[in-house]
């Protein structure tokens, strides 16, 4: 059973990680203070039995604030005791201070969308790609302006103040929509806000659009007060990505097959219950059940196994990336990978027939 959250401070390199993911406003986002939860304070079995190809005595997962299943139903726990090995899960506010934590040891693995990766990459982040998770819909990310704006296309938003959230998923989708109405990032002033804070600024008007994810997203959709310029439908990303440090998933090939076995099941049974999902969600995401259940349906469940289409479209984000400045400098994906053998022994066959 899932305790409480017990609140602990996240470690922190912020100096470094000002400079190089330009995150202006990542205090912020990592003061986000990070939770321990249950099998979380340590599940320490008196099981005797080893992990066979794995070091780890104690797992650290991350998760943000949008919600993880596999967090909420315990089920890592209840696998990896038989091993003797502990469980705990820090909660963070988005991709990017996630993947700090992972960068400086605080956590091993965590799901993220696919734009955090290439800025810590880019950072000198020693992680790996474990797995793919493909897109969903598309609908949970939009452009919005306040209903009342004279903006009325994406191609308005030339010299506009638009916030969003650098280093983020949103990063992507905000380029790529500009993108196909001709617009260069330097077309907007771009404003980076995290999460929170962009809805503020949006509501206070200080900013003239915002780009937002659910569930900020679908409440201002079912409060009627914001048109939708764009959201990310057709718009063609490689997804999001389980990642690890590279110490971590090169050493424990076992526990990390656990994992991935663990996340997949989970998703299969969230995929044909929908209702029972949302039920777990929505009191830790703060929405009713019927919405979380729209919001669930605007996900995709599933996984594919890194191979070279997926390297090949995350490659193409992070050159698009650093053309246009954002990165800061040129990043190689495949150097964030582990070799075919590592692959082979970590990733599940539920997960390598979808390649």
């Amino acid at each position: 059973m899932i305790k409480p959250y017990v609140e602990k401070p996240l470690i922190s390199r912020r100096n470094l990680l000002y400079t190089l993911y330009g995150l202006t406003s990542f205090t912020a986002l990592v003061s986000c203070r990070a939770n321990s939860s249950s099998g979380d304070k340590s599940t320490t079995p008196n099981n005797s039995t080893t992990a066979s190809n794995s070091k780890a005595k104690l797992v650290r997962l991350g998760f943000t604030t949008f919600g993880d299943l596999v967090h909420d139903k315990g089920v890592i726990e209840k696998r990896l005791a038989p091993l003797g090995v502990g469980v705990t899960w820090t909660k963070f506010i988005s991709g990017p201070p996630l993947l700090e934590a992972l960068s400086v040891g605080s956590i091993d693995a965590g799901q993220v969308g696919e734009t955090p990766p290439i800025f810590a990459q880019a950072a000198g982040s020693n992680l790996v790609y474990l797995v793919n998770i493909p897109p969903g819909t598309g609908e949970s990310y939009g452009i919005i302006v306040l209903k009342d704006s004279p903006i009325k296309t994406v191609a308005d938003l030339k010299g506009k103040k638009v916030a969003y959230a650098r280093g983020t998923a949103l990063t992507y989708f905000l380029v790529k929509a500009l993108e196909e109405v001709g617009l260069k990032f330097d077309d907007i002033k771009a404003v980076n806000l995290t999460v929170a804070d962009g809805h503020a600024a949006f509501l206070n008007k200080t900013v003239d659009a915002y780009v937002a994810i659910d569930p900020n997203l679908i409440k201002f959709q079912q409060e009627g007060t914001i048109r939708v310029l764009r959201d990310a439908q057709g718009i063609k990303t490689p997804g999001s990505f389980y990642l690890a440090s590279r110490e971590f998933g090169s050493n424990n090939a076992l526990l990390v097959k656990a994992i991935l076995e663990e996340y997949y099941q989970v998703g299969e049974w969230a995929n044909k219950n929908r209702r029972a999902a949302a039920e777990i969600l929505a009191p830790n995401i703060k929405v009713d059940v019927p919405t979380m259940e729209i919001i669930l349906s605007r996900r995709k469940y599933d996984m594919r196994p890194i191979n070279e289409e997926v390297l090949r479209e995350q490659q193409q984000v992070a050159d698009l990336l650093y053309q246009l400045k954002i990165v800061p400098k040129q990043v190689n994906i495949r150097e964030a990978t582990l070799t075919s053998q590592q692959y082979a022994s970590i990733t599940p066959d539920s997960i390598r027939t979808k390649a």
